[in-house]
């Protein structure tokens, strides 16, 4: 698990760089400090309907159909102490709530660590399944935005 997890979080990291850099309306940017906090879903996600409408948009070919099924635990903190998991199963009805919630609860799940903090063996399979279709719509959203590859290339700084 921890080879996927690793390769889901440079895959996702590559793309977040990739889409700051593509435009700034696709960062999150502090209004008063011009600090780019991250990536603006809610922007991607209106950008997508234009181009898919998500009425129309075919997700069990997708490979993402589960970001629209069904949406990642959060882990919560318990009154007193101790961490927790929860489900706020929502509607997923758009691109914003799709990435917004769904795929950006994931990412948030993975960097943080959070399926090592309190493992539940009920998510073992779910975790896998959302790590996979993952990558399904980080290349989709990618492919989206670059006629080629090169926003996989290595992060290169100087």
């Amino acid at each position: 698990m921890d080879e996927e997890i690793s390769k889901f979080m440079l895959l996702a990291a590559k793309l977040e760089f990739f889409l700051v850099n593509l435009t700034q309306d696709f960062a999150h940017v502090d209004g008063e400090t011009r600090v780019v906090r991250g990536v603006n879903w809610d922007r991607i996600g209106q950008s997508l309907e234009g181009k898919h409408p998500f009425e129309e948009f075919d997700f069990v070919g997708s490979g993402f159909q589960v970001f629209k099924r069904t949406t990642p635990q959060l882990l919560v903190a318990k009154d007193g102490s101790g961490l927790k998991w929860d489900s706020d199963e929502i509607e997923v009805w758009s691109w914003q709530v799709l990435l917004g919630r769904s795929y950006a609860q994931l990412r948030n799940n993975v960097a943080h660590g959070n399926k090592a903090q309190l493992s539940a063996p009920f998510t073992h399979d779910r975790t896998r399944e959302f790590l996979e279709a993952g990558h399904h719509l980080i290349h989709f959203i990618a492919g989206e935005y670059s006629s080629d590859e090169s926003w996989s290339y290595a992060i290169q700084f100087s």
